[in-house]
């Protein structure tokens, strides 16, 4: 219930922003499109024949049917008869060190990533982007600038960044990041039990501290935990979220109850878990799409996990979804086996393949990472959204592998033409 209320005091100020957007908004001069009589999902459900305006930046209206009555004169009109229209994708778990990423995950329909952190400077620089409306090129970022780490932890290893060694010290540690602009705080608490040499992590009431401290700032304590004590340790703590599943062990039935009691949300890597290249390689869509870098990282996969943790992990993927935990997709892009974007596609599938439905795999990528994280203005097709939309050949919520036959991506109501 903690997490609901945090979420609610988010979304209202997001509501907010997103008014404010739309009123500076009404000054385009930009003719309003029309995207007629195009299947829909919506980032929830499905309508066989919908209409939808856009107009700037934003969702005007979405209409039953083909919408034959007058629509003013120097309206553009897109035909999506044959096609399926869904919200711009959501990659909940990156880590962004250069713009191109994000100019890349937009050539694949990603519209918006959750970086769990790189730079301040590379925030910094975003944001600024975003507040001049230099962003329809890329995908919005939201990040939590930096991660709260213990020292030689997870994390260190980027470069010199600041760490938390004491429970005493947290509070001042998560204002500077909220301070430098963290959306929300990135906590690496982890006994690292798939490595086999000792890592150091934060101490339980280090971690707790931190998590205390977030919340009173107003942000979520989302978490770096891939064995089953540690995701234990901080569900008690008071955690918002997770960027990754167990890898040791699947939650009993009885951490599954807290982990619904307090509205808990869970983000699976399975690319990371399993060398999937081939999917993505051998892809019609994609495949010819991809660089020489790219195919290269996607064969630079090392295991992140420990013996037989693949299959613990799409077992506990399988457990929490049944259950009612919600969702998301994440890539944990630029690790090696992902490319920034397509990653998002190949994740949808592993999902499918681990007991979701192709249409629960759509909204884990649409409009769950949007709620869980309290960014109310995109992950639907709703008046007044964003209009981050993507516009592709099938039925992804019946055949998930449709979503890689994009016809065409609008970033902010204007059309995206990829770069390769």
């Amino acid at each position: 219930m903690k997490t609901n209320m945090l979420i609610a005091s988010t979304l209202c100020l997001n509501i907010l922003v997103a008014w404010a957007a739309q009123s500076k908004d009404q000054d385009c001069d930009a003719p309003q499109t029309a995207i007629k009589s195009v299947r829909l999902f919506d980032g929830f459900d499905v309508r066989p024949e919908a209409t939808v305006i856009v107009r700037c930046s934003y969702i005007r209206q979405v209409l039953n049917g083909s919408h034959d009555s007058p629509i003013s004169q120097n309206t553009v009109v897109v035909n999506g008869e044959g096609m399926t229209l869904i919200p711009g994708l959501i990659d909940a778990h990156v880590h962004v060190w250069r713009r191109e990423q994000l100019e890349r995950s937009l050539d694949f329909g990603v519209t918006t990533v959750y970086d769990m952190g790189s730079s301040r400077a590379m925030a910094q620089q975003m944001r600024d982007e975003e507040i001049r409306g230099q962003n329809v090129d890329r995908a919005d970022l939201r990040s939590a600038v930096l991660w709260v780490t213990a020292p030689g932890s997870h994390g260190t290893q980027f470069g010199e960044v600041p760490t938390l060694s004491e429970p005493g010290k947290a509070s001042e540690f998560v204002a500077a990041r909220v301070a430098e602009g963290a959306d929300y705080i990135k906590i690496i608490y982890d006994h690292f039990k798939m490595f086999p040499q000792e890592i150091p992590t934060l101490s339980r009431e280090t971690m707790t501290a931190a998590v205390d401290a977030a919340r009173e700032k107003g942000k979520l304590a989302v978490f770096h935990s891939r064995d089953l004590e540690a995701v234990t340790h901080a569900i008690e703590a008071g955690a918002s979220g997770f960027v990754h599943v167990p890898v040791d062990e699947v939650p009993s039935e009885d951490l599954i109850g807290l982990i619904l009691e307090n509205d808990i949300f869970f983000t699976p890597n399975l690319s990371l878990a399993r060398h999937e290249a081939s999917r993505l390689l051998e892809d019609p869509d994609f495949g010819p799409m991809l660089s020489e870098s790219e195919i290269e990282n996607l064969g630079d996969w090392r295991a992140m996990r420990t013996d037989n943790g693949d299959e613990i992990e799409y077992a506990a993927v399988k457990k929490l979804h049944d259950a009612g935990v919600p969702i998301l997709i994440g890539s944990d892009m630029p690790n090696g086996g992902t490319i920034a974007g397509a990653t998002v596609h190949s994740e949808m599938e592993l999902l499918v393949e681990a007991g979701m439905r192709p249409i629960d795999a759509l909204r884990a990528a649409t409009s769950i990472p949007a709620k869980a994280y309290g960014f109310a203005d995109r992950g639907r097709i709703a008046p007044g959204k964003v209009a981050d939309l993507v516009m592709v050949k099938g039925e992804p919520d019946k055949y998930i592998t449709d979503s890689r036959k994009i016809v065409t991506v609008w970033k902010s109501g204007k059309v995206h033409v990829p770069v390769r």
